[in-house]
């Protein structure tokens, strides 16, 4: 029982006792009237006697009930003041609560709030003004959550829920926790503490708001690190799985071994229960190298690296080539100062099947040795140039055919300057325009260039050597990234002199046998040509001697003059063939002078016009026109050239047809004379063998004389001069040559 109540019910006692004197004295005053008035002295002496008894006891009683009252006074005061050192320490400790605190009645009123709370929420002092829970949380959460919340604490003293959205004063808002705890009652603690609250009770609540936001973004951060992680632990399983790798982590203290999911797959290792041991990956290594792999992890115990590769076998004895590295991780240092002084907590390390590069690196060892051994056999050497670090590398092969000694090529270095100073300087610029199209354009380099000759070829026996018998074929292509943009120039060049020997000699060999060709249908043809005139010479003259003989000779003119014909004709025919001769022993002289074409022209024109009028062709010359010509010619020659062309223009051309002559300067210099006629023009196989001595393309089946000498020997005139024939024709639209003639300078 509290004071006030203790000293409550003593406060009703004595009101009590002070009604009882009253009654007590007015019963005392009652009855001594009456017996004065009835003159009963003895009996009013009694009543007085007994009533001042009563009264005394009842002064006493009162005196006692007073003395107490005092008493409980005094302690009632002192409660009071405790209840007031309670109360502050309390508001202290309530506005000093580090969560958000509010008193609630069972309404939802806020009745007080701690400055935690005034800061949770954006509370703003406001004078007389009535603030409720329902306006500080999301309606229908309040209505579904936090009322069944505040009944379970009226019926239970206490609840708790989580995860309730809040609504600040100022618009933001959060999630947290809301607990309740109800506070009892003045009319609870009057029954003596005994709980359950009455009809009619002011009941209030004690609420604690935790806001968990930041727990909640933690916790959702903790999940999307750990979804992450999952993520990462399986992209990193997946890449161990594609990579073949597995890892094994060796403790020291206590010593036992553990293997990812990854290296039991990769060794076959069973899953026994008590795990993997040391001597078990020992076990399959293979007897050459198991003592290499167990010095390796004992000197990782030690604290050194290591990185080596093994054989080994699976548990179902499959053969592998593995690539094994571990490290030792050192225990946590105590201080700066014993970082040094660190034990090894732990040797970590992986397994990496290597057998297919092991295989891939065999195969490559092999191609590269017989690489170099065709290269050898072969006289190939090697070039790489390194376009971001300009770094040249040449193999022993190429320095040893340039004549380089070993390390002679700087550290940076330009392909075109390293190769073009071993070049003639006219082929030097090809290099270098080849290599940049090669960077650019991504052109295949594939080149044979004349190269010096080598320094001792000085030295040695006998005449020098001439320019451009020594070659060299250079090849090579560039290497690009992604994006096109080359990072190495690759290539290889040997020396093709003998090739080109090779080819000089096979030139030099069909040359003989085309020449050999030619001599014998030379012959063939010649002696077919020799023979129809002197056939004719001889059977007109066999006919003159036995008409002689009979001794009735008259000479005919016809047959003179086709004795006379045929004779000229072999005479022609052997001037050509002398001249053929002379042309290919060397023994024809050409003196090359500044002639004036018009006049050469003119007088070949001339010379021609009874052969043009007989074959009713007209002639057309076209330089007379311009202003004078002059080239660089023999003159003699040159007029033979023209005859030959011009006269076979007339012969072959169609009835009234026509022969132009023409000239043009050319873009490089040279004079440019040309002769069109408009004759039945030549197909391609006539084309073939226009120039071959004799060949007259099927005209000796014609009317028209000629011995197939012509075009040949002019062509090897034009040549001795300088010069060229070049032609075109097609069939039905007549023939066209062309003599490139060099202007006088040109001598």
């Amino acid at each position: 029982m509290t004071p006030s109540y203790s000293l409550k019910k003593r406060v009703e006692s004595r009101d009590r006792l002070v009604l009882q004197a009253e009654a007590v004295e007015a019963l005392m005053q009652q009855q001594l009237l009456s017996a004065l008035a009835r003159g009963d002295l003895p009996q009013a002496e009694a009543a007085a006697t007994r009533n001042e008894t009563q009264l005394r006891e009842l002064t006493e009683n009162l005196r006692i009930y007073q003395a107490e009252l005092h008493a409980q006074a005094d302690e009632l005061a002192a409660a009071q003041e405790r209840s007031e050192q309670m109360l502050t320490r309390f508001s202290a400790l309530f506005s000093a609560m580090p969560v958000a605190a509010l008193l609630v009645s069972f309404n939802g009123e806020l009745l007080e709030y701690n400055g935690k709370a005034a800061l949770l929420f954006g509370l703003q002092h406001r004078a007389n003004a009535m603030r409720f829970l329902h306006r500080l949380v999301e309606g229908q959460t309040y209505q579904d959550r936090v009322r069944p919340a505040f009944h379970e604490a009226r019926n239970s003293g206490a609840s708790a829920i989580d995860n309730i959205e809040f609504i600040c004063e100022d618009g933001r808002r959060f999630v947290g926790e809301l607990h309740i705890a109800r506070l009892p009652s003045a009319l609870t603690v009057a029954q003596g503490g005994r709980p359950g609250p009455r009809a009619g009770d002011l009941e209030h609540f004690s609420c604690a708001v935790i806001d968990r936001t930041e727990h909640l973004e933690d916790l959702k951060a903790l999940q999307a690190s750990a979804q992450a992680l999952a993520q990462s632990e399986a992209f990193l399983a997946d890449s161990a799985r594609l990579a073949r790798t597995g890892g094994w982590e060796l403790q020291l203290h206590p010593r036992q071994l553990r293997c990812s999911a990854e290296l039991h797959r990769l060794l076959e290792l069973p899953h026994a229960p008590q795990g993997v041991a040391l001597e078990d990956l020992l076990a399959l290594c293979s007897a050459y190298d198991r003592g290499l792999f167990a010095g390796a992890v004992a000197a990782a115990e030690q604290g050194k690296a290591f990185e080596i590769e093994i054989d080994m076998h699976t548990g179902s004895g499959r053969a592998l080539r593995v690539l094994a590295a571990g490290r030792a991780s050192l225990a946590a240092a105590g201080s700066a100062e014993a970082l040094d002084e660190r034990p090894v907590e732990r040797v970590s390390g992986v397994f990496q099947d290597i057998s297919l590069q092991a295989e891939a690196r065999h195969q490559i060892d092999d191609l590269t040795e017989r690489l170099n051994l065709a290269n050898d056999a072969g006289g190939i050497g090697v070039w790489d140039w390194n376009l971001e670090t300009r770094e040249l590398v040449f193999s022993a092969r190429l320095c040893s055919l340039l004549g380089l000694p070993e390390g002679a090529l700087p550290p940076c270095a330009d392909l075109a300057d390293v190769l073009g100073a071993h070049l003639l300087a006219e082929d030097a610029p090809l290099l270098a325009a080849a290599i940049a199209r090669a960077l650019q354009q991504r052109e295949p380099l594939n080149l044979e260039l004349r190269r010096r000759p080598p320094a001792d070829a000085a030295d040695a026996a006998g005449p020098p050597a001439l320019p451009g018998k020594h070659w060299l074929h250079i090849t090579g292509r560039a290497h690009c990234d992604g994006a096109g943009r080359p990072l190495r120039l690759v290539g290889c060049a040997w020396d093709s002199s003998p090739e080109h020997e090779a080819a000089r000699l096979r030139a030099a060999k069909e040359l003989a046998e085309s020449a050999s060709r030619a001599k014998s249908a030379f012959l063939s043809r010649m002696s077919h040509e020799l023979r129809t005139p002197l056939n004719a010479i001889l059977g007109f003259s066999q006919l003159m001697r036995i008409e002689a003989e009979a001794g009735d000779l008259v000479v005919k003119p016809h047959r003179v003059t086709l004795i006379e014909t045929a004779a000229r004709h072999l005479l022609e025919l052997v001037n050509e063939v002398l001249d053929v001769s002379r042309i290919e022993s060397g023994q024809v002289e050409v003196r090359l002078t500044a002639v004036d074409l018009q006049p050469v022209l003119a007088e070949v024109l001339a010379l021609l016009q009874g052969l043009a009028d007989a074959n009713r062709v007209t002639l057309r010359d076209h330089l007379a026109a311009l202003p004078p010509l002059q080239v660089l010619a023999d003159r003699l020659r040159l007029k033979e050239v023209l005859i030959n062309l011009v006269s076979n223009a007339i012969k072959y051309n169609r009835a009234h047809g026509s022969v132009d002559v023409t000239a043009r300067q050319a873009g490089d210099g040279t004079l440019r004379l040309c002769v069109v006629d408009t004759g039945l023009g030549l197909d391609a196989q006539q084309m073939a063998g226009l120039f071959q001595p004799f060949n007259r393309l099927g005209a000796e089946a014609t009317a028209v004389e000629g011995t197939g000498m012509g075009l040949f020997v002019s062509r090897r005139f034009m040549e001795l001069m300088g010069g060229s024939i070049d032609v075109s024709s097609q069939p039905g639209h007549g023939t066209r040559f062309e003599l490139r003639l060099n202007p006088p300078t040109a001598g």
